[in-house]
């Protein structure tokens, strides 16, 4: 009678236990998907690695200016110039590059025309300048653009497009140059090109002949 008395408490310790493991088992179905879901949710929402260099801005004119060290030998201050379509460089500074030997007639590319803010025209070197560093980004094989009458250097787009973002900051008086990672293609060509041309004196009207400053036609 004692043992007969005993089962029934017995079996409600045992529906009990029961009850309980799958309460808990329940508890942790649910979990696991509601986890999963927010483990996803904190991957998909994970903002791209991006990189930032912030350079003090100085200013020239008006002109937002920065520093920039050219094929690691004389460090320029440049004028920060969106609308121009290459980096510019004076004549002053090419003699300097040519000089201590980080420009030679291995890097000229050609000749393009170029125009003045009084409208006349003159035929430019263009070249390849092997590396410019702003702050502490460096973009290589950059082509640039002579031109004789410039006093301040520009840092035109062929240098800016490298980058995914380009942001002046005019609170803190900075420039940011961002990217996702990926390194940009240069935009010099890889393979050998042929000696400039440069085209005769008169062949297209109102613009000088070949440039009385070094490279010399060969």
């Amino acid at each position: 009678m004692s043992m007969a008395a005993g089962w029934p408490c017995s079996t409600r310790t045992h529906n009990a236990d029961t009850s309980a493991i799958s309460t808990k088992v329940g508890a942790f179905m649910r979990y696991k998907p509601t986890t999963l879901a927010a483990f996803l949710v904190v991957v998909v929402l994970s903002p791209i690695t991006v990189w930032a260099s912030e350079i003090s801005l100085g200013e020239s004119g008006g002109v937002f200016t920065v520093p920039v060290q050219v094929n690691q030998s004389v460090t320029l201050q440049f004028l920060v110039d969106p609308g121009s379509a290459v980096v510019v460089i004076p004549r002053s500074v090419l003699n300097r590059l040519v000089a201590n030997g980080t420009v030679t007639q291995g890097d000229v590319i050609g000749t393009s025309i170029a125009e003045l803010a009084d409208s006349s025209l003159y035929r430019a070197v263009q070249l390849r300048l092997r590396e410019l560093r702003v702050g502490d980004r460096v973009v290589r094989d950059v082509i640039a653009a002579v031109s004789p009458g410039l006093t301040y250097p520009l840092l035109g787009q062929s240098f800016l497009k490298r980058f995914a973002s380009v942001t002046f900051d005019n609170q803190r008086h900075v420039l940011i140059l961002s990217d996702s990672g990926s390194a940009p293609a240069p935009q010099y060509p890889t393979t050998p090109l042929p000696s400039p041309y440069y085209p005769p004196a008169g062949a297209v009207p109102g613009v000088y002949g070949q440039p009385s400053y070094w490279p010399p036609a060969r």
